[in-house]
């Protein structure tokens, strides 16, 4: 039985509509809403009415579906702060409604019902906080939360139509800044609202409004927009001062039609040109900014809505918080993605709970192919591209291959994405020509070295890795196998014998001035001046009428504009160099993040060693944000109660949250250390300085009083802050561990403020402790501890380079309690609450780890970790092989406490008065 079956999904709204009205599951279960018949009589009415045909509902069918409506409002997918219902909005039932008839849109593009309940769900969350009556009350400003690459746009549709149905008659959406954008965003909002014909209302699309236009559809004072009215409006907006002033002006030239609007604002990519970036406290504001205020703050509409949906919101949460600002008063809502989608987490995993990524697909950049890249756009060096660039165009060859050979038909892309100049793309797109035409060539002698790639790259990310890494995926059965060598191979052929004008060149054009695609590769600029006789330079993707016969391939180099609006199809291959420390910049060029149906184990990222350490930490900075939100919302303050705190970096160096002009409400003014933890997870295979930490530690800790020990850990409870500073001084970080680099730094600071600080907690975690078997003569009072066990990354590691992913344990970070305690989660926000319930909120922690050198070799390594069913289980995974054992650090800062105020986050100040206003330099230290 699926429940999920859309033949359910009447049946499903049925209950959710009768718990709405009842408020009493048990008395949706006994059908109490009807006032006749028996249970089972029930149970007919509804199989017939809801014309489910030869299939009745059973009394197991009717309770498991609401067992699962039960746990689904248990475990609700949205996460909201701010809790004021402003309506009594429903969710309509009639087929003809527009959100009904969305869905059945939605169903037809193959949406799945978990998906499409969890855009229903999020969307009526956020229309319950609308108003279409703001005129006392003033506009209501909200935000909403999505992902990168997760389908923003189906959402917006989703609200749109609901609001609809309940009401509002006129809908602006404002539209980044490039045109084709705004067209596209347009049609395919138009055709997303449109009924079939059978629509209870009647949509129209106002292009680019004007009071001066003579255009029939643009003569507002015929608009219908009464109570009973069924004409919807909708406009999609540049962020372009011209065009806002001339919507404005329209909207505003008819105070009758004006005063019957009610207006719901939708702010696509909210936290690009909508912010202001002028000084507050000078009361001046950028033009865009000035013109959406004006038209949400107007007192001239019935009723005015202002939501603002991003992936980055960092801006939108630390810029103005005036009451006439964009600042999201009202409402934060979190969007979900579905758990097909593939983001953040998914890819770089994070510090807090220790997550290796489950979708292991990076690969590295070494700093030499970094450099040699870089000189080579600048035109300082004319040379071939560096090792590390052919394997990626190497694997894009394979991929095309496969993808065909699989019977994949939509556009297969790679994304080449190593700087912001434009001059530096036509370079770098020259040189990629050059060698694609090399590799034509010179085919039979590269061959090896693809096929050795292949049989590298499918044994180290096996199908079966995917499938155990997202266990809920929807589409399990439709994940691709690997297809043989020998097949892909043939398909290689057959690109190798194209002419060279079809084997590689730009988008062609046909006599019709129509784009004419070949089954070469299509090299193409997307940030380009560059012309080209009957070609086009820039990315086109076919339409389903101009679609080649064979899945076409497309190498896209880019900068800027790639990083905003553009869905790269088929995306399997990036080459991605770091251009910017800016997280809200860096998250946005991340064209990888989103779905990869029909082609889910080909995705493979090229990365240097800076972009992924970046991109871990934006990991764990997004993740901390929507928890804190959920923790906030569970309390239903708003954001004018709590201002959403952003984790800030400890480097400037490795990242910083946005542009200082874009976050003048940011406090403190000052970055500080607390609530600093983290571990060593890069490890140096250096004999000299292996050797040396293991002998500091062993001093320190021989210098401490007799320890506590408890199960298998050692633990030195109020140690003298002074000995601890001096321990961490003496130790030796691998300079890759950028986090902990910044230990010269905290310990700067340890000394400064120490003094809000109790005595540190010293915990030394075993496999086990012998007081007479002599194993080494490495003794720790009187103990010969067995050092733990750990592993490392194969594709984060080098010979010289260990990355082991994560070194604690959250037990071990609960340790020092004298009460014995264990995490239910291993999410932070418990163990710092823990912590502080047994009284160690104010408590530093240094833990010590003594690691195994780790001498075996692969087969050693491979037959040691197999689990019941004889299959090995750290396939991603091989023995450290280090010439002595490894010592492990992990600091734990307190981060509030009684005795003094710390901060490790900023977070806009609400109402922050005109003279506490910050100077932006202090954000931007390069």
């Amino acid at each position: 039985m699926n429940l999920y079956d859309t033949r359910y999904h009447s049946i499903k709204n049925l209950i959710e509509t009768k718990f709405e009205d009842l408020k009493d599951w048990n008395k949706v279960r006994e059908i109490e809403f009807l006032s006749f018949g028996t249970f089972e009589e029930k149970l007919d009415i509804i199989s017939q009415m809801y014309n489910l045909g030869y299939e009745k509902i059973t009394s197991e069918i009717w309770n498991k579906l609401i067992d699962l409506i039960e746990e689904k409002e248990r475990e609700r997918k949205i996460t909201k702060l701010g809790d004021n219902i402003k309506n009594d909005a429903k969710i309509p039932q009639d087929k003809n409604s527009s959100w009904q008839q969305y869905k059945k849109k939605l169903i037809k593009q193959k949406w799945s019902m978990e998906s499409i309940e969890s855009i229903e769900e999020s969307s009526y969350g956020i229309l319950r906080n609308l108003s279409m009556d703001t005129e006392e009350d003033g506009p209501v400003k909200g935000l909403v939360i999505g992902n990168v690459q997760s389908g923003k746009t189906a959402n917006m549709a989703g609200l749109m139509a609901l609001a609809a149905d309940n009401g509002f008659n006129y809908f602006i959406i404002l539209s980044g800044v490039i045109e084709n954008l705004r067209i596209q965003t347009s049609e395919r909002l138009f055709n997303d609202m449109k009924s079939d014909g059978n629509g209870n209302l009647h949509w129209n699309q106002i292009h680019n409004p004007t009071v001066r236009s003579a255009a029939p559809e643009h003569n507002i004072s015929k608009f219908n927009l009464g109570k009973n009215h069924l004409d919807r409006y909708f406009t999609v907006c540049l962020k372009n001062s011209k065009r806002l002033e001339a919507l404005i002006k329209w909207l505003e030239s008819d105070e009758n039609k004006a005063k019957q609007l009610k207006i719901l604002v939708i702010d696509d990519e909210a936290d690009q040109a909508s912010i202001n970036t002028k000084k507050i406290e000078e009361e001046d504001y950028t033009q865009i900014n000035k013109l959406i205020r004006k038209l949400v703050n107007s007192k001239k509409f019935r009723g005015m809505n202002y939501i603002a949906y991003t992936a980055t919101p960092y801006a939108n949460v630390l810029n103005e918080t005036s009451e006439d600002s964009l600042y999201p008063k009202d409402f934060i809502e979190l969007l979900e993605p579905s758990d097909d989608y593939i983001g953040p987490k998914q890819i770089f995993g994070t510090e807090v709970p220790e997550a290796c990524p489950a979708v292991d697909i990076v690969r590295s950049i070494s700093d030499e192919d970094a450099k040699k890249v870089v000189a080579i756009q600048e035109g300082e060096l004319n040379d071939v591209l560096p090792e590390s660039f052919k394997k990626s165009i190497h694997w894009f060859i394979i991929c095309v291959a496969a993808m065909r050979a699989i019977d994949y038909r939509k556009p297969i892309t790679m994304l080449v994405h190593t700087s912001f100049k434009i001059a530096s793309h036509n370079i770098i797109a020259s040189k990629i020509e050059d060698y694609l035409l090399y590799f034509k060539n010179n085919y039979t002698g590269i061959l090896q070295e693809l096929k050795k790639l292949y049989e590298i790259e499918s044994m180290d990310f096996k199908r079966s890795f995917f499938l155990e890494a997202l266990p809920d995926y929807s589409s399990k059965e439709s994940v691709p196998h690997y297809p043989s060598w020998e097949l892909i191979e043939k398909y290689i052929e057959r690109l190798v014998w194209l002419s060279d004008d079809e084997y590689v060149s730009h988008i062609n054009l046909g006599d019709g001035g129509e784009p004419v695609y070949h089954k070469g590769f299509h090299l193409t600029i997307d940030n380009s001046r560059a012309k080209a006789t009957n070609q086009i330079v820039r990315l086109v993707y076919p339409k389903k009428n101009q679609m080649p016969s064979t899945a076409p391939a497309f190498i896209v180099v880019g900068g800027n504009t790639l990083s905003r609006g553009l869905t790269l199809e088929g995306l399997t291959t990036t080459y991605f160099l770091r251009t910017t420390n800016q997280a809200d910049t860096l998250m946005q060029m991340a064209r990888w993040f989103g779905y990869r149906k029909g082609y889910e184990i080909f995705p493979r990222i090229w990365m240097d060693r800076l972009a992924l350490q970046r991109y871990q930490f934006l990991s764990q900075m997004n993740e901390e944000l929507r928890e804190e939100i959920g923790v906030y919302a569970e309390q239903g303050l708003t954001p004018k109660q709590y201002a959403p705190r952003i984790k800030n970096s400890a480097n400037y160096q490795l990242i910083r949250i946005t542009s200082g002009n874009k976050m003048q409400s940011a406090s403190p003014k000052e970055y500080d250390f607390a609530g600093f933890n983290s571990q060593t997870v890069y490890f140096e295979n250096d004999e000299e300085k292996l050797q040396h930490n293991l002998n500091i530690t062993g001093q320190f800790l021989n210098s401490l009083e007799t320890p506590d020990i408890n199960k298998n850990h050692m633990i030195w409870r109020n140690v003298d802050p002074q000995a601890v500073i001096e321990f961490l001084e003496s130790y030796k970080v691998c300079p890759l561990d950028i986090k902990m680099s910044s230990l010269p730094s905290l310990l700067g600071w340890v000394n400064k403020n120490g003094a809000n600080m109790d005595g540190w907690s010293v915990v030394f975690p075993t496999k086990g402790l012998d007081e007479s078997l002599v194993q080494s003569e490495w003794k720790i009072h009187g103990y010969y501890p067995i050092a733990n066990e750990r592993s490392k990354l194969k594709i984060r590691s080098t010979e010289q380079i260990s990355n082991i992913g994560a070194l604690r344990t959250p037990a071990d970070l609960l340790a020092d309690l004298e009460a014995d305690v264990s995490p239910n989660s291993s999410k932070m926000a418990e163990i710092i609450k823990l912590r502080e319930v047994h009284g160690y909120g104010n408590v530093p922690q240094l833990i010590i780890y003594k690691i195994d050198k780790g001498e075996m070799t692969e087969e050693a390594f491979i037959e040691k970790n197999i689990n019941k069913d004889g299959k090995p289980t750290k396939l991603n995974r091989q023995p450290l092989n280090f010439p002595k054992d490894i010592i492990g650090i992990n600091v734990m800062i307190p981060g509030l406490t009684k005795k003094g105020d710390f901060a490790t986050y900023i977070s806009a100040t609400v109402n922050i008065p005109e003279e506490d206003s910050i100077d932006e330099e202090q954000f931007i230290e390069e």
